[in-house]
C-alpha cells in the first residue's frame, strides 16, 4: 500500500506547486480580461490563499472608482463554477446580486441555481427557486430545476414529473433539454416504457431528437441488451447524430451479451477512434469478450504509449487473456510486465492468475503464487495512512474528488477497510466538494465492515439524507442484511422498500436474496424471486444459476434442478459452476442413489476415484456407462492418469463397441498437445479390448448354442464323455459344436 500512498501525496503536492494562471488562460473575451490584468493577478493570489473573491472584487470596486463590467463578474462566476469551485463561484453571485453589479436576466438565475443546489443542497435551491419572480422563470430555469430532479433517480420522481407536466403547460417543452432529462430518469430507474413515451412525445410535438436524446436512449436500450431496438434506432437517426464513446461501448456490452460478436467489434471499432486513454481498459476488456487476443494486445499498446500504466489496466489485461484461453501469456504479463512496472501487490490480479492455474490444472504453479500473495498482504497492511491525510490537510483546496475517491477505492482492493474509512471520514468532514450517493453507499459499507451492521444502521437513518438514498444506498444495506440468517426480517423490509420505490431494475437485488433463501433452503422463497425477475426482464447470470442450483440440491429436489441447470446451460451466457455448487449437487444426487450423476459434477479427484469405488462394489460387472463417466469427470478434473487407469480396467460388454471412451482419452491428448505415440497406444489398446470382447461374445453365444444342440443330438450314452472335468471349457465346446454340425450333416 505504500507506494499508493506517495502516489497519491506526490500527485497532490504536485498539483499545489503550480501557479493559479491558468485559471485566466482562456481564449475566451481575451480582450475583457487583458484590460484587467491586475484584477486577474489579485483573484489569482485570492485563490492561492484561499481567501474570497468577492473581497478582492469589493475593494477593486472602492479604489479609484474602478468599474466592474457585468459580464467580467459573469466570466468569473462561470469561471470558477467550471472548474468545480462552487463555495467561490457562489460567494461572487452573492456579492454580485448584494452590490446589484447588474440587472439579473432569467440566465443569471439559473446559474446562480446551480451553485445554491451543489454547495447548500436541493432544498436550498428550491426556496431560491420559489424566490425567483414568476416573469423570469424561463425555460432555463425550469430545465435546471428539472435537471436537479432528475439526477437523483427514483427519490424525487413525482418532483420531476410534475416539473415536466408544469413545463408543458407553459409551453416550455420546444426543445430537447428536458425531455433528456426525463428520458435519463426513466432509464436510471429502468422503466423502458416512459423512455419510449417520451419520444413519441418529442416526435409529435416536433421536438428535434438530437444526438443527446440519441445516445441517451441507444444506452437504454443497451442497458437492457435490447439489440433490436438499438439496431432499429440507429437506423433511424445515427446518420444525423453523433454516437459518444460511452453509447459505443454500451451497444458493444449489449451485441457482446447477446453473442453478436461482429456487431459489437463494429462498436468497439468506432469506439478506438477517439482515441481516449482513459477508455482503453474497457476496450481491452470488451476485445477479450469479443474473443480476438491480437485486439486486446494492440490496445494494450496503445494504452502503454498514452498513459501511466496502472493496476486497473493490468486487471482488464490479464482477466482478458485468462477469459480467452491464453493462460500462458497472462502468465508473461504477469510477471515480465506486472511485477517489472514496480507494483507490489494486487489481490484481484494474483487471485485472477491462481484461478487460471488451478482451472488448467497447474496446482504448483497456483500455490506457489497463493504463498507469494499471502506475504505480499503483510506487508502492504503495515503501512499507515495518517501521513498522506496530513498532506491532503495543507492542501486540501487542491484536492480533487477522484483523489479521494480513488484511494478509497485502492484501499477497499487491499481489504483495508480501516484505513478507507479514515479517508472517507476525512472526504466527510472537510465538505471540499459535492457528495454523491455513491459516497454515502461507500461509507455505510465501510462502517459495517470495521464497526459493525448497528453503526451502520445508524449511519443509514440518521446521517444519509433522503435525497441521497438511490439505489445504491439501499443495495449496501440489502447486501449487509442478507450475509446473516439472524437479519432475514430487515433484509425482506428493504426488498420490499426497494420495489416500492422502484429500484428493482437490477440484478444485483434479487441475486442477493437468492443467495439468503438459498442458504436457508427456502425453495418457495427463491422460486418466487425468479418469477419477479421475469416479469421484470431480469435476466439471470452465473451467480443467480449457482445459488438457485443449490437451493434444489439442499432440498434433494433432483427433477426441477437438473430443469433449472439445463434452462441457464441454454439460456446464461459465460456459465461456471461453483465448486460449493457443485458439492451440493453431487450430495443431493448420493442421497437419491444416483451414485454416477454424482461423479459427473463432483469438484473432488479423490472423491470421484471413491465413488468409483462404491459403485463398482455396488454395482458387479460395471457398464461402458458407468467407465464413461468416471473417465469424462476424471478428465475435467485434470486427472489424466487416473482416467488412463480406469481406462486400463475396463473391458467393454458389447454387442457394439462403445468408442467414446476411448475418443475422450484421444481428444486429451490432442488438446495438451501430447505426441502422436500417446494417441497411436490408445487406439491400439482400443483394438485390443474390442477384440476380446468379440471372442468373448462367440464363446457366450456359440457355447451356449453347442451345449442346447449337443444334449438334444448326441445319443444318451455319449454324454458321459463331454461331461467329463477336462472337456468342459472352450476345448469341450469346440469338440461338442463339430460333433453336432456331423450329426446334422448325416442327417
Amino acid at each position: 500500500m505504500a507506494h499508493i500512498l506517495q502516489h497519491h501525496a506526490r500527485r497532490i503536492l504536485a498539483h499545489s506547486s503550480r501557479t493559479t494562471t491558468r485559471f485566466f488562460s482562456s481564449h475566451t473575451n481575451k480582450t475583457l480580461w487583458s484590460s484587467n490584468q491586475i484584477l486577474h493577478s489579485r483573484i489569482e493570489s485570492a485563490l492561492d490563499q484561499k481567501s474570497n473573491i468577492s473581497t478582492v472584487l469589493e475593494q477593486w470596486r472602492q479604489q479609484q472608482g474602478n468599474q466592474l463590467n457585468a459580464s467580467l463578474v459573469r466570466g468569473i462566476v462561470e469561471k470558477l463554477r467550471d472548474s468545480e469551485r462552487f463555495h467561490q463561484a457562489l460567494d461572487v453571485s452573492d456579492w454580485m446580486i448584494e452590490r446589484k453589479i447588474c440587472n439579473l436576466v432569467p440566465e443569471d438565475f439559473t446559474s446562480r441555481f446551480h451553485l445554491i443546489d451543489n454547495v447548500l443542497g436541493l432544498k436550498e435551491a428550491e426556496k431560491f427557486f420559489e424566490s425567483i419572480p414568476k416573469n423570469q422563470r424561463g425555460e432555463s430555469i425550469y430545465s435546471a430545476l428539472l435537471h436537479s430532479y432528475t439526477k437523483d433517480g427514483n427519490v424525487n420522481l413525482d418532483k420531476a414529473e410534475s416539473t415536466f407536466e408544469k413545463m408543458r403547460e407553459l409551453g416550455l417543452l420546444s426543445k430537447p433539454c428536458p425531455y433528456n432529462s426525463m428520458i435519463s430518469l426513466y432509464g436510471s430507474i429502468g422503466k423502458r416504457g416512459k423512455v419510449d413515451k417520451i419520444l413519441r412525445d418529442m416526435e409529435g410535438n416536433n421536438v428535434e431528437i438530437d444526438s443527446v436524446t440519441v445516445n441517451k436512449v441507444l444506452r437504454v436500450y443497451a442497458f437492457r441488451d435490447d439489440v433490436e431496438s438499438i439496431d432499429n434506432f440507429r437506423a433511424r437517426f445515427e446518420a444525423t447524430a453523433t454516437l459518444e464513446l460511452s453509447t459505443t461501448l454500451d451497444m458493444a456490452e449489449a451485441y457482446l451479451e447477446k453473442d453478436l460478436k461482429e456487431k459489437a467489434r463494429e462498436m468497439l471499432c468506432r469506439a478506438e477512434k477517439f482515441k481516449d486513454p482513459e477508455s482503453y481498459e474497457r476496450l481491452i476488456k470488451l476485445y477479450g469478450q469479443a474473443g480476438e487476443v491480437e485486439d486486446v494486445f494492440r490496445i494494450w499498446d496503445m494504452y502503454k504509449k498514452t498513459r501511466k500504466m496502472d493496476r486497473q489496466g493490468f486487471r482488464a489485461l490479464i482477466g482478458s487473456l485468462l477469459k480467452l484461453d491464453e493462460i500462458n501469456r497472462a502468465e508473461e504479463m504477469y510477471y515480465k510486465e506486472w511485477e517489472c512496472a514496480g507494483f507490489k501487490f494486487d489481490r484481484w490480479i494474483t487471485s485472477m492468475l491462481e484461478d487460471g492455474y488451478r482451472e488448467k490444472g497447474m496446482v504448483n504453479k497456483a500455490d506457489k503464487l497463493m504463498y507469494k500473495n499471502r506475504r505480499d498482504i503483510e506487508l502492504e497492511l503495515d503501512t499507515p495512512i495518517t501521513p498522506l491525510l496530513e498532506v491532503w490537510g495543507k492542501y486540501w483546496n487542491q484536492v480533487k474528488p477522484s483523489d479521494s475517491r480513488g484511494l478509497i477505492k485502492n484501499l477497499l482492493d487491499l481489504n483495508q477497510f480501516s484505513n478507507a474509512l479514515e479517508v472517507s471520514s476525512w472526504m466527510f468532514q472537510k465538505k471540499v466538494f459535492k457528495l454523491f450517493p455513491e459516497d454515502y453507499a461507500t461509507r455505510l459499507h465501510l462502517i459495517e465492515k470495521v464497526l459493525g451492521l448497528e453503526e451502520a444502521e445508524k449511519f443509514f437513518e440518521t446521517c444519509i439524507p433522503e435525497n441521497m438514498k438511490d439505489y445504491s444506498v439501499y443495495a449496501t444495506l440489502l447486501t449487509s442484511y442478507t450475509r446473516s440468517s439472524k437479519t432475514l426480517d430487515k433484509a425482506e423490509s428493504i426488498f420490499e422498500k426497494m420495489r416500492e420505490l422502484s429500484f428493482l431494475s437490477k440484478l444485483s437485488p434479487f441475486n442477493k436474496m437468492i443467495s439468503l433463501y438459498s442458504e436457508l433452503g427456502k425453495r418457495i422463497e427463491v422460486e418466487n424471486v425468479l418469477k419477479e425477475m421475469k416479469e421484470n426482464n431480469i435476466e439471470p447470470d452465473s451467480v443467480t444459476m449457482n445459488n438457485v442450483l443449490r437451493v434444489y440440491a439442499y432440498v434433494s429436489a433432483i427433477e426441477p434442478m437438473e430443469k433449472y441447470k439445463s434452462e441457464c446451460d441454454d439460456n446464461v451466457k459465460n456459465l461456471k459452476l461453483e465448486l460449493k455448487t457443485r458439492d451440493a449437487m453431487a450430495e443431493a444426487y448420493k442421497r437419491e442413489g444416483l451414485t454416477l450423476k454424482a461423479i459427473e459434477i463432483i469438484a473432488s479427484k479423490k472423491e470421484v476415484h471413491r465413488l468409483w469405488n462404491e459403485y463398482k462394489k455396488d454395482n458387479k460387472g460395471s457398464n461402458n456407462e458407468g467407465y464413461l463417466s468416471v473417465v469424462r469427470s476424471l478428465l475435467r478434473l485434470g486427472d489424466v492418469k487416473g482416467a488412463e487407469e480406469v481406462y486400463k480396467e475396463w473391458e467393454p460388454q458389447g454387442p457394439d463397441f462403445d468408442y467414446r471412451i476411448a475418443s475422450l482419452l484421444m481428444s486429451r491428448c490432442c488438446e495438451v498437445g501430447d505426441n502422436e505415440v500417446k494417441v497411436e497406444k490408445v487406439l491400439e489398446s482400443c483394438r485390443e479390448k474390442k477384440k476380446r470382447m468379440q471372442l468373448k461374445l462367440f464363446k457366450e453365444f456359440y457355447g451356449a448354442w453347442a451345449v442346447c444342440s449337443a444334449f438334444a443330438l448326441v445319443p444318451p450314452g455319449w454324454t458321459w464323455f463331454f461331461e467329463e472335468e477336462k472337456f468342459l471349457g472352450w476345448t469341450g465346446s469346440v469338440l461338442l459344436l463339430l460333433f453336432v454340425i456331423s450329426e446334422l450333416c448325416l442327417n
